[in-house]
């Protein structure tokens, strides 16, 4: 099958995590394989058999860019489109219906924003959602009924042998506005709350973003401040799993979450709208269901939050036991 996947931007995030798994994983299966969207940092992890193409996928060019999808799908006979996030699920159902092949768009974020075009919701064939409770929440949407289905983000899982430092947390996402706010807690308020019972942790930050440099500043002032790195910066990494795998705790949601419990590591889902509890064999499913976003709780609190990090590292053990068991 000759598959084309289409997203709007192939740099840091989920969906761009996912993608890139995704057309690896169709490229092994023996299908022919093309990725178009913005150049960005994934390009260069593709397998070596995927076709990537650029595209400059934006509102202001919409029309041209229908066209050039449209060209793209006779050039090289494709048989079917998927799409990821709002503009290239609207471009990717338009080209399909005029070039009369199968589009498949998965909703990783809110649907009200992703499918937001009627013209999305009539015109793709079948929608994804990675988090049953929002496709609960949609499935009775007359122009989505009958086509959409759940299926939960994943990863190959592996046994983790390397040597962790278990006093060492790791918050790994896309360095945007939100994403900044709950970070900025970590350093100005839990931080130095646990410091003080235990002077040995440390925080990774590991993504990019416009928001970058405002948190290399916050987190200059606290490694003054404790005459050391106690918060390291790193950036885009091309691979986090090597930072994961040595992580004691994970912070995070989706993807980040997911590869952290594949790696045995303990994960507490947290984003700017929600803190969970850490994950187990109890409430695994519930946290699976919502792709590890803790919807039944309240926003992040940064005493309770300081507090289930203490009751790790009093007995970090008996947190990774749980997870290897997981």
């Amino acid at each position: 099958m000759r598959i084309l996947l289409l997203i709007k931007s192939f740099d840091f995030g989920g969906a761009e995590n996912h993608v890139l798994d995704l057309a690896n994983s169709l490229d092994e299966s023996d299908n022919d394989v093309f990725v178009a969207g913005g150049k960005g940092f994934q390009v260069g992890r593709l397998n070596p058999g995927v076709s990537f193409i650029p595209k400059r996928i934006s509102d202001f060019m919409f029309p041209f860019q229908v066209i050039g999808i449209c060209f793209l799908i006779s050039k090289q006979k494709i048989d079917v489109i998927h799409a990821h996030k709002r503009l290239a699920i609207l471009i990717a159902s338009i080209s399909g219906r005029i070039m009369n092949i199968p589009v498949i768009a998965t909703v990783h974020g809110r649907p009200r924003h992703d499918l937001r075009s009627i013209l999305s919701r009539r015109f793709t064939d079948k929608i994804i959602f990675v988090s049953k409770r929002t496709l609960d929440a949609n499935k009775e949407i007359r122009s989505i009924s009958g086509k959409t289905i759940f299926i939960p983000n994943g990863v190959s899982s592996f046994e983790n042998e390397i040597e962790r430092d278990y006093y060492s947390v790791s918050y790994v996402s896309r360095i945007d506005k939100r994403h900044s706010s709950v970070i900025s807690l970590l350093i100005r308020e839990v931080l130095p709350d646990i410091l003080r019972d235990f002077p040995q942790v440390t925080l990774n930050i590991i993504g990019d973003g416009k928001y970058l440099s405002h948190l290399k500043r916050e987190a200059e002032y606290l490694n003054k401040l404790n005459k050391r790195e106690v918060c390291k910066i790193f950036g885009y990494l091309p691979e986090v799993k090597h930072v994961i795998r040595k992580s004691g705790v994970v912070l995070g949601v989706g993807r980040a979450a997911i590869e952290a419990l594949s790696c045995s590591v303990p994960v507490i889902p947290l984003n700017q709208k929600f803190m969970g509890r850490f994950v187990t064999e109890q409430n695994f499913y519930l946290y699976q269901l919502n792709n590890f976003v803790a919807i039944t709780h309240d926003p992040p609190d940064p005493k309770l939050l300081a507090e289930l990090l203490k009751s790790y590292l009093i007995n970090p053990e008996h947190y990774q036991e749980e997870a290897r068991n997981l």
